[in-house]
């Protein structure tokens, strides 16, 4: 199989436990399965320019950098979310077509990478080594460093630094964070709403925080299959609502050879080891304070390891420090992965005094595996892997003196040590090839499913590809400006479909100026709004669009909208179409919708906040029962499973009935205020137009009966409801004759009653 390996750095620039993990993880697939590998990862150089792409083969495998420095970072959501490394990757996987892809990390990547492989049908695998893709700390440590539940509805807002909300400057974000950190707490908060209350480019959907939670959650839906090595991970992913069918307990492997073969001779004092960095959640303050407790000259303390900042808060360095002077206490410095048996052969006892809730950490099984006994913190899957009085002993997170106890209990219980080095010795842990085996079965099977679902279809060549279909009828020059509206669009469409579903041409000759990325489609007749978006949808899915803009010719999109409608599908789970805020065009400060709200008992159909100054009401974003036409992205998935719009509306309608079939497939319409359009309104048909009220009551009646709830009673009531409320329609809207609304109005519910649809009798 070919295997794309994502992970978040690599050795040899990088040795940490995970990394290392995914290195040999990588090496076995190729020499113990016969896969092809690729890897993507990350590597920092100041020297070279951000986001440089180096290839590399090594150890048999294929190695893209990507070199990112963060000095391109302008805000929070840079940090997880690059647009610029998505877009490498999106290259790199069409270049490689891997079978299969397995993520380990995306920090200092892109989340968007996920999205890439979706959106091609390739299954992905994540092993999660911590909590970072619902937790951007990475461990579930607050600012007070107490262990966090989870993020809420608004996400983990105490931990983000105080610039997150706000655009910030290339560069600013690591002084933000020192500035902040600094900060007394309170003063630390209000700072962080002040900065807020400032942004005027503020996030409206939430909190920096709340929106990254939310993109997050969106992340997990994506993801085919995940590894947890700890039960304890397992279970906290299953109760932030990973269902627990997509995620798998699978242990580390590892080879146990180099450290099987570890061997020390005894000394005369207990020789104490710590291995890993030295920095807050780790705890090393914890076991040096608990050596001090013990007589001088009965023991040693080795720590290999250097002191390192967490998240930028360099104040635990300060305090640490001189604890390292500590007599007794020796600074080794961190060792090559390579190096570790050695370092574990000086050592009678490694302690783990960790205060975050660990996975499955690397060293401890290690030392086991070496027949080193562990003392470590009774907190996330350390447990699992130490059995107290056995092969090792459990103290409480941050308990100075639990642990001092341990340790005295070594010094004064002569048999003790011996007693868990012959228990480590005994301890089993998985092996590498039993790993890889196992990871190899599993993307068999996520293949063959994929292959199964697409029916060997061959996969779309390109990801997030965007097509806009504008419907022109009569309104040449509202036409041109909705055009030129999505060419100057931020985010790029790849392709506009305008449809003249009108008999006269007159389009043409200016579809042929705007260049090749507008296509020319002329109907030759009106087909109604349904039937003409129908025909651009048509070509935009043949084209290979992976997602339709659709947009009256009488509307306006505003340049950041399209970026706004792709990152809401990508942060609310299930959705599948996307609606932005619309405006008056001549009023901006008018709302037009806000989307839709439908009641299928009443039959009741109403444009959230239509009227409203927008400064006025609350327009946050999230799930609606349906949204407007006039701008709508709708994704592939959604034409696929709910079908295209229904030309019996014709006019009117065909937008919600499409959003509530979409709903019944198990597909959400989802709205984002951040994404804003502007809209006419009556271009086509004037607001007073007899037609336009007679398309009202029919549709809304063909609507009620094919979306309904409620029992006979209801059955009974519902179209006189309807038609009663488009009556009352006709009567009080301002302009044109009342009693030729009314008329047409009462026409349009005789024609409903007939099974008349599609075009009028007069068009």
């Amino acid at each position: 199989m070919r295997v794309l390996v994502i992970v978040h750095g690599f050795p040899p620039q990088v040795q940490g436990g995970s990394e290392i993990y995914a290195h040999d993880h990588a090496r076995a697939l190729r020499e113990r399965c016969g896969d092809e590998v690729f890897v993507l990862t990350r590597e920092q150089d100041a020297s070279r320019p951000e986001y440089d792409l180096r290839l590399e083969d090594r150890d048999g495998l294929r190695v893209a950098w990507v070199n990112n420095t963060f000095r391109s970072t302008t805000s929070f959501e840079d940090s997880y979310r690059n647009p610029a490394i998505a877009r490498i990757a999106e290259r790199l996987v069409d270049e490689w077509k891997p079978d299969v892809a397995h993520a380990h990390h995306l920090t200092c990547l892109s989340t968007e990478i996920i999205s890439v492989l979706a959106s091609r049908r390739i299954p992905i695998v994540y092993t999660l080594h911590d909590y970072w893709l619902l937790c951007h700390r990475g461990q579930r440590l607050d600012t007070s460093f107490r262990v966090c539940d989870g993020p809420g509805p608004d996400g983990c807002g105490a931990c983000v630094h105080a610039g997150a909300d706000a655009p910030i400057p290339a560069g600013a974000v690591p002084a933000l964070r020192a500035v902040e950190a600094r900060l007394p707490k309170a003063v630390g908060e209000a700072g962080r709403r002040l900065v807020t209350a400032l942004t005027p480019d503020a996030p409206q959907g939430g909190s920096a925080s709340a929106v990254r939670t939310r993109h997050m959650r969106g992340v997990l839906q994506r993801i085919d299959h995940f590894l947890a090595p700890s039960r304890a991970l397992r279970d906290w992913f299953i109760g932030q609502g990973v269902p627990a069918e997509r995620i798998g307990f699978s242990p580390y492997g590892l080879d146990h050879g180099p450290l099987r073969a570890v061997t020390r001779t005894r000394a005369l004092r207990l020789r104490i080891g710590y291995v890993g960095t030295l920095m807050v959640s780790k705890g090393p303050d914890v076991l040096i304070e608990a050596f001090t407790r013990l007589s001088p000259g009965r023991a040693t303390l080795e720590l290999f390891g250097a002191p390192a900042d967490y998240h930028g808060e360099s104040g635990y360095r300060v305090r640490l420090e001189p604890l390292l002077s500590t007599p007794g206490v020796t600074v080794s410095g961190p060792r090559p992965h390579a190096q570790i048996p050695a370092a574990l052969a000086s050592i009678d006892v490694l302690v783990a005094p960790s205060i975050w809730p660990e996975n499955s950490p690397f060293v401890i099984q290690e030392a086991l595996l070496s027949g080193i006994p562990v003392i470590g913190s009774r907190i996330g899957g350390i447990p699992e892997l130490i059995d107290h009085d056995r092969n090792g002993l459990l103290f409480e997170p941050g308990d100075v003196d639990g642990l001092h106890r341990a340790l005295e209990r070594l010094l004064d219980e002569p048999a003790l040590l011996d007693a868990l080095t012959a228990g480590a010795r005994a301890t089993s842990f998985r092996v590498l090839d039993d790993d890889v085996h196992a990871a190899h079965a599993l993307y068999e099977q996520l293949a063959a499913r994929a292959a199964l679902i697409a029916g060997d279809v061959p996969r779309e060549p390109a990801a997030s590809r965007i097509a806009a279909v504008v419907v022109n009828y009569r309104t040449p020059t509202d036409t041109r400006l909705a055009v030129r509206s999505l060419l100057a669009s931020r985010r790029p469409v790849q392709q506009v479909i305008v449809v003249d579903n009108d008999g006269p041409d007159e389009l043409r000759g200016a579809a042929a100026a705007w260049g090749p990325a507008v296509t020319y489609l002329h109907t030759g007749a009106n087909l109604g709004f349904a039937g003409g978006m129908n025909a651009g949808v048509r070509a935009a899915l043949a084209g290979g669009a992976d997602a339709v803009l659709l947009v009256n010719s009488d509307a306006v999109v505003a340049p950041s909208c399209l970026t706004y409608l792709e990152r809401a599908l990508d942060s609310q789970a299930g959705a599948a179409i996307a609606a932005p805020l619309l405006l008056a065009r001549t009023d901006p400060a008018t709302v037009g919708s806000s989307g839709i709200d439908y009641d299928r008992r009443t039959g009741r159909m109403r444009e959230r906040h239509a009227g409203r100054r927008r400064d006025a009401v609350d327009v946050s974003a999230g799930d609606r029962v349906a949204a407007s036409g006039c701008v709508l992205l709708v994704t592939r998935v959604a034409w696929e499973r709910a079908g295209l719009l229904d030309e019996r509306y014709f006019f009117g309608f065909e937008d919600v009935d499409l959003c509530l079939r979409a709903g019944a497939a198990g597909l959400s319409t989802c709205f984002d205020a951040r994404a804003v359009a502007y809209h006419e309104g009556g271009g086509s048909l004037g607001p007073a137009a007899p037609r336009r009220f007679y398309f009202a009551a029919r549709n809304h009646l063909l609507l009620a009966s094919d979306h309904h709830a409620g029992g006979p009673l209801a059955r009974v009531t519902r179209p006189f409801a309807v038609v009663a409320l488009n009556v009352a329609h006709a009567l009080t809207s301002p302009g044109g004759s009342r009693a030729a609304k009314l008329r047409a109005t009462l026409r349009g519910a005789l024609d409903y009653a007939r099974g008349r649809f599609g075009p009028p009798a007069e068009t």
